[in-house]
């Protein structure tokens, strides 16, 4: 009989979520405002910031995923 690993628990699983989430905010903000020094407006800093944070987060959870946390 071969045992299947163990599900990662509830809890543990939000938190890799909202750590996942936390880093890619920090990459959202940092790629905001190094594209804001290139002297673009605003809105298109967001738009950069928001793209970097959507392919950090689906970057994260792949690797979350990949290890077994999600």
């Amino acid at each position: 009989m071969v045992a299947q690993p163990a599900q990662p628990v509830r809890t543990t699983r939000i938190l890799a979520v909202l750590l996942a989430a936390s880093l890619g905010l920090v990459v959202a903000l940092v790629a905001g405002i190094l594209v804001s020094t290139t002297g673009i407006s605003l809105a298109e800093a967001f738009l950069y910031g928001g793209g970097a944070f959507a392919m950090s987060m689906t970057l994260f959870l792949a690797a979350f995923s990949a290890v077994g946390l999600v």
